[in-house]
């Protein structure tokens, strides 16, 4: 999700957000200006961005920014994009995203939630609904999974969609590690087991 943007944040303005999934505790919805705060706060705190892989989203600029890119990618190929969650009070707590990697012809998908909504089954629920758009609407071959490798709780996460480590490799010029997920393999979200390694 790196780009950049000509934008000046006296361009942020509100419209009105399409909804795209709802899953049993969440609604994604597109992105849009009016949620630029919320997006520069999830930025902005330090315990995400620590394992972030590529460009920080810490100005509004930036902010901004990935907004249009994701606006672009949405044009280009329906069904991708970059999405504002809430729960069922309607707090925001993070986005997630079905993206094309820096890897040629791969889609990527993410998560990035506020730390109140970690550990309690966003991410994988998230997950699960996305895999099944990919896979069941969109008819993606496969999906790939990355994260920094001192990241603890995204390989669990992923194994538990059905991905299996893939290597390693650099996303921005950081090391990563890869999973992949073949839409032959999806069969939606399995029941914990002793994490794989990943060396």
């Amino acid at each position: 999700m790196t780009m950049t943007s000509d934008a000046s944040p006296s361009a942020v303005s509100a419209s009105t957000p399409t909804e795209f999934l709802q899953t049993r505790r969440m609604q994604l919805v597109d992105l849009h200006y009016g949620q630029s705060l919320d997006l520069l706060r999830l930025g902005l705190e330090s315990r995400v961005a620590r394992h972030i892989l590529d460009a920080p989203l810490d100005t509004l600029r930036q902010v901004v920014g990935m907004i249009q890119h994701t606006q672009r990618t949405v044009l280009e190929r329906p069904g991708l994009g970059i999405w504002y969650a809430t729960d069922t009070r309607g707090q925001f707590i993070g986005i997630f995203s079905l993206m094309p990697s820096t890897e040629i012809g791969e889609i990527e998908i993410g998560t990035r939630l506020l730390p109140r909504a970690w550990g309690r089954g966003y991410a994988l629920e998230g997950g699960a609904a996305l895999c099944t758009h990919a896979f069941e609407r969109l008819g993606l071959p496969r999906l790939i999974g990355l994260c920094t490798p001192d990241n603890r709780s995204v390989p669990p996460l992923l194994q538990r969609l059905g991905f299996e480590p893939d290597g390693r490799t650099e996303q921005f010029g950081r090391p990563a590690l890869r999973f992949a997920l073949p839409a032959v393999a999806y069969r939606g979200i399995r029941r914990r087991k002793a994490e794989v390694a990943v060396d």
